[in-house]
């Protein structure tokens, strides 16, 4: 999101600011310094998993439940879905797992390294379905950049949304972004073998169609 570097400053203070506290909330202290993750998570863990609005949870509980040796990353600016991601990461033990409430639409690139990911997660963001607000989407061109960025080669782009006309607008980005390419599909309408959120339970129980779509890396 492009704002002036007056607004960006009040936003970084407030991003600062939160109330929440953590040993696995990954908290970011001076601007232009990039976090380390390899030091943020144990030891053992060398490869990372990105997760941009986590919601409340259930996707990366179920995945860092079943893959301990892989550190996941929730980037989630809304504290309660933190807090209660948190009360199931404690109960299930998982030491995989840490949290920034930062908004990634703000601080993305300057707060991570690049070329650290094998996986970047985008589970149903805001579609924002007026004309007047596509600007605040998420799926942007400027945004795609940033995530290639941090992805390793062969990394993946991991989308979903169930509102079709966003779905064709990514689809369109993606065409436009030859950087990134599909490999079996286009988009899918299933993803099996994969985590299912209740928010995602909810909208297949209306009858709504999803729309997942996968992206490799490429030099």
């Amino acid at each position: 999101m492009l704002v002036s570097p007056e607004i960006q400053e009040k936003l970084w203070k407030f991003t600062t600011k939160t109330s929440y506290r953590s040993d696995y909330l990954l908290q970011p202290k001076e601007r232009g310094k990039k976090i380390d993750l390899k030091k943020s998570f144990p030891e053992e863990i060398q490869n990372f998993v990105l997760e941009l609005g986590s919601g409340w949870g259930e996707v990366a509980i179920e995945l860092a439940s079943n893959d301990r040796q892989t550190g996941y990353l929730l980037m989630e600016k809304k504290v309660n879905r933190i807090i209660h991601t948190e009360k199931q990461r404690k109960t299930l033990g998982l030491e995989n797992i840490r949290y920034m409430t930062v908004n990634f639409q703000w601080f993305f690139d300057e707060l991570l390294e690049k070329e650290i990911f094998d996986r970047i997660i985008i589970n149903f963001p805001d579609p924002w379905p007026k004309k007047k607000h596509h600007k605040n989407r998420l799926m942007q061109g400027d945004m795609l950049e940033q995530i290639y960025d941090l992805l390793k080669p062969g990394g993946k782009l991991l989308f979903a949304t169930d509102y079709g006309p966003y779905a064709r607008r990514t689809i369109s980005l993606f065409r436009k972004f030859p950087k990134f390419v599909w490999e079996e599909k286009e988009y899918e309408f299933e993803r099996p073998g994969f985590p299912v959120s209740f928010f995602e339970t909810e909208k297949r129980n209306e009858g709504r169609r999803i729309y997942y779509l996968n992206r490799t890396k490429v030099r």
